[in-house]
């Protein structure tokens, strides 16, 4: 009976994908027709998500894109993650959708670039990530994205999951999130050395104190 039931949510799942795909186009959701030039250009790309851009007033902003959660740079896949990114717009002109701003004072958006595939499209830098493989969508903050997007999003990750791709084809990928809490919680490595000139020091000074 489980057997069935886990089937009938697979395919529940696949048709749901399918539906998505048909209303945006997986592979191509969010792509357009070049419109006018871009305002911005990436400078620098820190890992998988965030991206430094100059704008025409030449000033640098630092841009966290939206929606999605990829790889620290000391996570595997991270660095992959950051490559995948840095070679779709370092040192391409794009444009960006305003969402926001983050605790840590970045500016957060919507990235679209041209296609890999085809320069004259723009595609959903973002969106891309997931496809690809090398992000996850961020849940946690799903309710502030257009229902469509959101959409498109789980549905990027959730075909890029079923075949392996990216980060994926690690056995247990950990997302970035509990990733950086297990690091906060962790103890910093103590120098070498350090631990027996903490317990010579321990013992001279019990010995003093006697």
């Amino acid at each position: 009976m489980t057997g069935v039931l886990d089937r009938a949510v697979w395919v529940a799942g696949l048709v749901l994908l399918a539906l998505l795909c048909g209303l945006g186009g997986c592979v191509g959701a969010g792509s357009s027709a070049v419109q006018a030039q871009a305002d911005w250009v990436v400078v620098a790309v820190h890992d998988g998500d965030t991206l430094r851009v100059r704008g025409p007033d030449a000033r640098l902003r630092t841009v966290r894109l939206a929606g999605i959660d990829a790889p620290e740079l000391d996570q595997p896949a991270g660095q992959q993650a950051r490559d995948a990114l840095r070679a779709w717009v370092l040192g391409r002109a794009v444009r960006l959708d305003d969402r926001g701003v983050d605790r840590y004072g970045r500016w957060l958006a919507v990235v679209r670039g041209p296609s890999p595939e085809d320069e004259r499209l723009v595609q959903d830098v973002n969106l891309a990530l997931l496809q690809q493989g090398w992000a996850w969508h961020d849940a946690r903050h799903a309710h502030q994205q257009p229902w469509l997007e959101r959409w498109h999003y789980r549905a990027a990750e959730f075909a890029a999951r079923a075949v392996g791709r990216g980060l994926w084809a690690q056995d247990e990928a950990l997302p970035p999130w509990e990733w950086r809490r297990a690091t906060r919680r962790s103890p910093a490595p103590t120098p070498p050395g350090a631990a027996a000139q903490i317990s010579e020091f321990c013992r001279c000074w019990s010995w003093a104190i006697r």
